[in-house]
């Protein structure tokens, strides 16, 4: 397939159509990974994701094992690493708790809607920077692990009670109550029979 250069730019050749579909799923994908941090204006969306697509369809003509959207990916998550890692600290190679510290920031601190058009700057505002670098962010409490053993309910006297009741309880009791009402029983249908039957 003779020299491939950069669907983004204006000249850019004629691509298989399976090639094209993956090229534009890297586009779509990559869209809304910087709508995910915020990317709300829309020349600055669409200047980021030609600039990311251009650069990455340079690295893909040197690795052709790898498919557009990976390569898209990867270029993205790590220029946006770098990116936070920047404005967090900019004195000390790019790094991920820093990276960290201020993407928290750029979220919590609501910086992507004071600096719509900032995101991967390569010279942030330095109102932005200080703003991130003096953002507090706490750490919430370390998870603890227990067990999750039944607790025993406590019923109070009622339990007592019932034991009580449970211990005392005999089969024997229960056929002499039962004997005891047929015979009640068998009086009661003989009374009935003498005075209500009689002919």
């Amino acid at each position: 397939m003779g020299e491939v250069t950069s669907p983004m730019q204006g000249n850019a050749p004629s691509f298989p159509p399976s090639v094209l579909d993956a090229w534009n799923e890297a586009a779509l994908r990559l869209e809304d990974y910087l709508r995910a941090h915020r990317v709300r204006d829309r020349e600055r969306l669409l200047r980021l994701n030609l600039e990311l697509l251009d650069e990455a369809h340079r690295r893909q003509t040197t690795q052709p094992e790898r498919t557009p959207l990976d390569v898209t990916m990867e270029l993205a998550a790590d220029r946006i690493e770098a990116w936070f890692s920047l404005l967090a600290d900019d004195t000390v190679p790019p790094d991920s708790q820093l990276a960290a510290r201020a993407r928290g920031a750029w979220f919590a601190s609501g910086l992507h809607r004071a600096w719509p058009t900032a995101f991967l700057d390569p010279a942030p505002p330095a109102a932005l920077v200080a703003a991130v670098r003096s953002a507090s962010m706490q750490a919430g409490p370390a998870l603890e692990f227990s067990s999750l053993i039944r607790a025993e309910v406590d019923y109070g006297a009622m339990e007592d009670i019932a034991e009580g009741t449970w211990q005392q309880f005999s089969w024997a009791h229960v056929l002499r109550a039962f004997l005891i009402w047929v015979v009640i029983f068998f009086a009661a249908y003989g009374a009935y029979l003498q005075f209500f039957r009689q002919p």
